[in-house]
C-alpha cells in the first residue's frame, strides 16, 4: 500500500467548550482583513474599543500594546456563514458582515489554539491580562479541562 497523506482537521469543539445559551453567544461582526491574504486561524482574538455599535469593525489581535482594558475582545470562529477553522477575511462591505465572533458569555474555550498563537507573540504578563480580560467579559479560557464540570 502506497503512504498517503492525511489531513487533519480542526473542530471546533477543539477550541469552544461550554456555549450555554445557544446562538446569543455568537454575533456577525466586520473583521478588517490581514494584509497579504493572511490566513486567520482557529482561536483567533479580535479586538476594537468598547462601546461601539455592531457595525464597527474589529482587528486581529496582534500586538500586546493593543490589550488593554478599554478594548473589547472576541474569539473569531469562522467567515459570515459559519464555523470555518482557518480562512481568509472577506473584504469589508456595506450591509454584510465577514465574520462569526464570540463576544460575551458565559462561553469556555480550551486555551491550546489561543496559547498558541499569543502566548509567545505577546508575552507572558499581556497573555495573562489578555485571559482575564476576556475572563471579565464571560469568555473564559481554561488551561486544563481534567476537572472541569460543566454548568448545564
Amino acid at each position: 500500500m502506497a503512504f498517503q497523506n492525511m489531513t487533519f482537521l480542526k473542530n471546533l469543539s477543539d477550541l469552544l467548550i461550554g456555549h450555554y445559551i445557544n446562538n446569543y453567544n455568537n454575533d456577525d461582526a466586520n473583521i478588517t482583513p490581514l494584509a497579504a491574504n493572511g490566513k486567520v486561524l482557529l482561536g483567533s482574538i479580535a479586538f476594537r474599543a468598547k462601546g461601539l455599535g455592531k457595525a464597527a469593525p474589529w482587528t486581529v489581535l496582534a500586538d500586546a500594546a493593543d490589550v488593554v482594558a478599554t478594548n473589547e475582545f472576541a474569539v473569531i470562529l469562522g467567515d459570515g456563514y459559519g464555523y470555518k477553522q482557518d480562512f481568509v477575511l472577506a473584504p469589508i462591505a456595506a450591509g454584510r458582515f465577514n465574520a462569526v465572533v464570540v463576544k460575551r458569555g458565559p462561553a469556555e474555550f480550551k486555551e491550546f489554539y489561543i496559547k498558541e498563537q499569543y502566548a509567545t507573540k505577546l508575552g507572558a504578563a499581556p497573555y495573562d491580562v489578555l485571559k482575564q480580560l476576556m475572563a471579565d467579559q464571560g469568555l473564559v479560557v481554561l488551561n486544563d479541562v481534567s476537572d472541569y464540570k460543566h454548568t448545564i
